[in-house]
């Protein structure tokens, strides 16, 4: 089973329910439904993957700062995130570990962005797991 993630209506800003088997899923449907608000479908024409590693004190901080990595590589760095090539995110001492390498490309006048996502709230971001199934609600401040 793969993540999912589905709209909701919101005032002001955007909003969305994620979920996943896994955590990896979890974060990997969040971060495809940042890129589903923030450009339209884009063809990739010239791929680059990019590894990183960010660690947190809660799973909540972990999925803010890694959605707010992709957004920031957009916004500033004017490059695309387009898949999530390998995911692993560990408990460790208290803290929470995740290591990524993820497929995008350069923005080019072939990107359309529809909005700018300003910042990916914690109001309402509780990760939980109920049965086999984790979940959350996910807000973009635009």
């Amino acid at each position: 089973m793969s993540g999912s993630y589905k709209f909701i209506d919101h005032t002001a800003d955007i909003a969305c329910k994620v979920s996943g088997d896994t955590l990896e899923e979890l974060f990997t449907a969040a971060v495809e439904a940042w890129r589903n608000s923030v450009v339209e479908e884009t063809k990739c024409c010239e791929r680059e993957s990019k590894k990183f590693k960010l660690k947190a004190s809660s799973k909540e901080q972990l999925l803010v700062d890694f959605i707010s990595e992709i957004n920031y590589y957009l916004f500033t760095k004017n490059w695309l995130f387009n898949l999530v090539l390998e995911l692993e995110i560990k408990e460790k001492n208290d803290s929470w570990n995740l290591s990524t390498e993820i497929e995008g490309m350069p923005v080019s006048q072939d990107v359309e962005i529809k909005q700018e996502i300003k910042a990916i709230t914690f109001h309402q971001l509780n990760i939980e797991k109920k049965g086999n199934k984790y979940s959350t609600l996910l807000v973009f401040d635009i």
